[in-house]
């Protein structure tokens, strides 16, 4: 806070001791500088927490956006992990097809082979 320069004080003796004093119009000024200086000091206060609040809510906002980010890069991993499974159980699927198609052929052509050898056994 910075008083006008063109304050003079009065300077008065009491008790052998110089007091300096103003006069009313000095003492309005220098209360409504102070007011003025306090209200001030206020705003600061309140700003400075506003500044800390916003500052650790930026902090908070950024941690959290890099465990999204983490999660979303775990999530992925999970999901290539199980698109890999899914084709693993498809190769799985397919050669099981096969072996059963490869078992009712090698079936048909027991059958086939039996019902000939029946059929020559019969005819002897």
């Amino acid at each position: 806070m910075s008083i006008s320069q063109d304050l003079q004080p009065i300077v008065q003796d009491i008790k052998s001791k110089k007091y300096f004093c103003f006069d009313l119009a000095q003492s309005k000024y220098l209360a409504k500088r102070l007011e003025y200086s306090i209200y001030q000091d206020s705003i600061i206060d309140t700003l400075q927490l506003r500044n800390y609040r916003w500052q650790n809510l930026t902090q908070k906002k950024d941690t959290i956006i890099i465990k999204l980010e983490r999660k979303v890069q775990n999530l992925v991993v999970i999901q290539d992990n199980d698109e890999s499974h899914i084709q693993e159980l498809n190769l799985t699927i397919k050669q099981q097809q096969k072996q059963i198609k490869r078992g009712k052929l090698e079936r048909w052509f027991f059958g086939g082979g039996l019902l000939v050898i029946t059929g020559i056994i019969i005819a002897q």
